[in-house]
């Protein structure tokens, strides 16, 4: 990304190039309007890059732990709840991967993918127990049938 610094004096074919890192970019959303209007935001320092992307996905990340916790501690979830949260926890895993994984800190990245992998085995665990739990009443209906008979 090269930009141009134009001197205020017009002197032909006189002009400073700037060369600006690569980054992440992004565009701010400030609802309150006692702030500066800015349209989109360039972060160089990896540091400030790693902390800010790191706070974003633990947002998204904390809520589909609340979500995968209230299935988890449901009794009466149904399968298509757990196939919600497996598509969510793809979800998740594949921002990370796509969007941020080349710039948080390896650490972390690999710290996130360990919680979805645990995150996912459990609601397989509950997906498992939750066909048990059908599986068992069908075959208790089927005796219940035969026997009346």
């Amino acid at each position: 990304m090269l930009n141009y610094l134009v001197d205020k004096k017009y002197i032909p074919k006189k002009y400073i190039e700037l060369s600006i890192p690569d980054g992440y970019t992004f565009k701010p959303q400030i609802k309150t309007k006692i702030y500066i209007k800015v349209n989109k935001v360039n972060i160089v320092d990896k540091t400030m890059i790693d902390r800010i992307l790191t706070a974003k996905y633990e947002k998204s990340f904390k809520q589909l732990v609340s979500l995968a916790l209230k299935v988890l501690n449901d009794e009466d979830a149904t399968e298509s709840d757990t196939e919600i949260v497996l598509g969510e926890v793809e979800l998740v895993r594949e921002i990370l991967q796509n969007r941020y994984e080349k710039y948080i800190s390896y650490e972390k990245v690999q710290l996130f993918f360990k919680k979805l992998n645990v995150i996912e085995n459990e609601i397989r665990i509950k997906q498992i127990q939750i066909k048990r739990k059908i599986m068992l009443m069908n075959m208790q209906e089927e005796l219940n049938v035969s026997r009346g008979r």
